[in-house]
Order: C-alpha cells, then structure tokens, then sequence
C-alpha cells in the first residue's frame, strides 16, 4: 500500500487538462493559431544548430513570424538533457521576456524545456529545487513541442535530466509538467537518424512495459489500455521501420507510441525498473541508447516470479499465435502457450527477439564493479518508497546488474 507523502498519494488527486495534439506535417500555422489563443507574444525556441538549419524547421517557424510573433533561439548545446543547458536557456527566456517556448528536439531536448518553463513561471533559480513531486505550484509557461523521436516525454507529466558537476539523474514530476501543445512532423522527425529512433523507441518501449505489469491498484483501466496500444505500436512497426527508414507514416506509428507511453505512465510513476536506470545513470555517466531496453530485459528474468502472471496475461493480450517481430505463428506452441509459465517465457523470449532484430550489433555492456552495484542498490533503496514501492529486494536488483 503507498504511505502517506508518496508519488502515488499525490498523484491520486491530480487533475490533467487537455493537450493539443497535432500529427501533421507543415502544421506551422495551425500552431500559431492556438499560441495566438494562448496569448503567446514572444517565443524562445530551443532545438540543435543541426535540426534549426533544416528547411523543415525553418518554415515552421516562419509561419510563426508571418503571424506576428517575436522569435529567440537558444541554441542546445549537450546531447542529453543537462542542468546547464536549463539555466542557460532560462536565463536567455528572462532576458528576451518570453512567454511560451517552442522545442524541437528527443526527450531529453523536452525534458530541458519543461524545467526552463516551470522555473520560470514559479521563480526557481536552480533546477535541483524541483526534484521529486509536488515542488511545481504553478502551471507553466506554454510549451509547444516538436518531437523528434519516440520519448514518452512529449506527453508525459515529468522531466528528467543530469546535474553538471555531480552527475545526478534528477526526475521531477507535476501535472503542470505537461506541454499544452505536441506536434508530430515527421518531415522533421526525419533529422533523427534510424539509430536513434531505433534506440528511443526501445526505451519507450521498456518503459511502457513497466507501466503494463505494475500491479493493477496503481493503473487505471485508460493507463492499461494506453500503454497497450504503445506496445502494439513499437512491436508491430519497429523492424518494418528499421527495414525503411524513409517510410514517415511508420515514424509517425511509433512516435504516437510515444505520446501513448507518457500518458500511460503520469499515474503510475517511475517502475522499479527505471528507478535503478536512473541510479546507475548517475552512477556511471550517460548510458548508450536502447539500455533501458536492456536492462527492463534482465529485470524481466530476475524478478520472474513476481512478474510471471502479468507476461501471461501480456502474452495473451498482444500475441497469442503471432510472433514478434513479424507476423508469422509460432510453430505448434498455440496451445501450450496458455500456461501462465510458458506464455511468461515466450513473452520475455519475443522481447529479447525483437531487440536482436533491431540492434544485430549488441553494445558492450558495463562492467560494473561492486562497488558500484552497492552504490546503485543504495540510492534505489532510498528512491524507491516515494514511489510507492515498500519492499525493495536486494539480490533482485543486483542480479539486474550481474546481468548487464
């Protein structure tokens, strides 16, 4: 049960509002219109000099200065969602006197400008401050994103990043942390390289994984069904993707599994999973793309047990006689696969499969000391009953880590 002062009392009583939702291309204009309805006068767009330069971004913002508005560009400077690349760009949204930020970019880019605008808008100097959950009392300034991969972050009621200088993968969560604006373009999507979706969409599906077999009291029967249909999304198109990567509308298929991941995840919380992702993050430095993916695998096989009835129920739900990836049967195996032990292991064997077809060259893979499992364990153990989870086991989590 969660105790009183957890992730999963808070986020009871929220309330969500709506999100726009655009999944068109060239919808430039379509968006000023709403930001004209927000009030947006000045803008701060952040993206990388690489996606700022292509045609496709700049005619998205182009219709935005034909309709008026002051633009400003803060340029992203890390690959990955840091905390001084959030104090520059709010320094730099101050400065302009913005109102609304436009980001284009990964999850990480998102994670950035959802610190920048609810610091801004609760006058929070240094991004630390909003750790945790219930930090963030106002709402924040209007933030349009413009995704550039498969992240839950788009829709998704948190924000991560790294605290330069120590290293701390830091997660902060609110309603208020969701954009009111999310634009899937895939004509600019497409700067993203095949490698990266590949990578990003394996997360997301690692992720949404986690939210299908948390237990059933935390999930409502719309985040179920929501982090389903990311499932179905990720494991029906992403080989065909990675087998054509020019084809948009299976970019445009998986990035919406994206957008259904972070919904399906604001009232669950981190999984146990991602709590030890997060802790070895800060531990060992940026992971390589598609470790979580990795890691949600040997999670998987550790705590088997535990897990064993919901990857039944998985299994029956999403595959029954299909395989994936690809969509032949499995051969003979329709009806012994209804047990809960053998459906539980086809599942987990479908996941390490399609992962092999989507990475045929695995990544080295750390080699972690322990010392440095200990130091992971720790900060699991300290995380992890703010978010609900009251019995943390040990030998679990450090065979996830034997395993990578």
């Amino acid at each position: 049960m969660a105790s009183k002062g957890d992730y999963l009392s808070y986020v009871k009583d929220l309330e969500y509002e709506s999100q726009s939702l655009y999944l068109e291309c060239s919808s430039g204009s379509l968006v000023a219109g709403e930001l004209k309805g927000l009030g947006t006068r000045r803008i701060l767009v952040m993206s990388r000099a690489r996606v700022l330069s292509h045609w496709n971004s700049a005619d998205f913002l182009n219709k935005l200065e034909a309709e008026g508005f002051r633009i400003f560009t803060y340029v992203i400077r890390k690959d990955y969602a840091d905390s001084t690349d959030i104090n520059a760009a709010l320094n730099q949204y101050m400065g302009y006197n913005c109102d609304t930020i436009v980001v284009f970019g990964t999850g990480d880019d998102i994670s950035c400008a959802k610190m920048v605008s609810a610091m801004a808008v609760n006058g929070i100097k240094d991004p630390e401050q909003l750790q945790g959950f219930g930090k963030i009392k106002k709402d924040i300034s209007v933030l349009c994103c413009v995704v550039m991969d498969n992240s839950p972050s788009v829709s998704s009621n948190s924000a991560e990043f790294t605290v330069d200088g120590t290293g701390r993968r830091i997660m902060s969560f609110s309603n208020y942390l969701i954009p009111q604006i999310a634009v899937i373009d895939t004509d600019i999507a497409m700067r993203t390289t095949t490698k990266d979706s590949i990578a990003s969409a394996l997360d997301t599906l690692a992720e949404t994984v986690g939210c299908c077999l948390i237990p059933d009291p935390r999930t409502t029967p719309s985040d179920r069904a929501c982090a389903y249909d990311a499932v179905r999304l990720i494991t029906d198109n992403l080989i065909r993707m990675k087998d054509d990567p020019d084809d948009s509308f299976l970019r445009k298929k998986i990035a919406v599994a994206g957008i259904y991941a972070g919904t399906a995840s604001r009232n669950t919380g981190p999984h146990m999973a991602h709590l030890i992702y997060n802790a070895l993050y800060s531990r060992t430095g940026r992971l390589f793309g598609g470790c979580y993916y990795l890691l949600m695998l040997q999670y998987l096989n550790s705590d088997y047990v535990t897990l064993r009835e919901g990857l039944a129920n998985l299994y029956a739900d999403l595959v029954r006689d299909e395989i994936r990836p690809g969509a032949g049967k499995i051969q003979g195996a329709l009806k012994p696969l209804y047990s809960s032990e053998a459906a539980a292991k086809a599942m987990i064997w479908l996941f390490e499969e399609l992962y092999s077809e989507a990475v045929p060259e695995r990544p080295s893979l750390l080699n972690l000391s322990q010392d440095d499992m200990r130091a992971v364990f720790d900060e699991v153990r300290k995380e992890a009953p703010l978010y609900g989870y009251d019995k943390i086991d040990e030998e679990m989590i450090l065979s996830v880590l034997r395993g990578l």
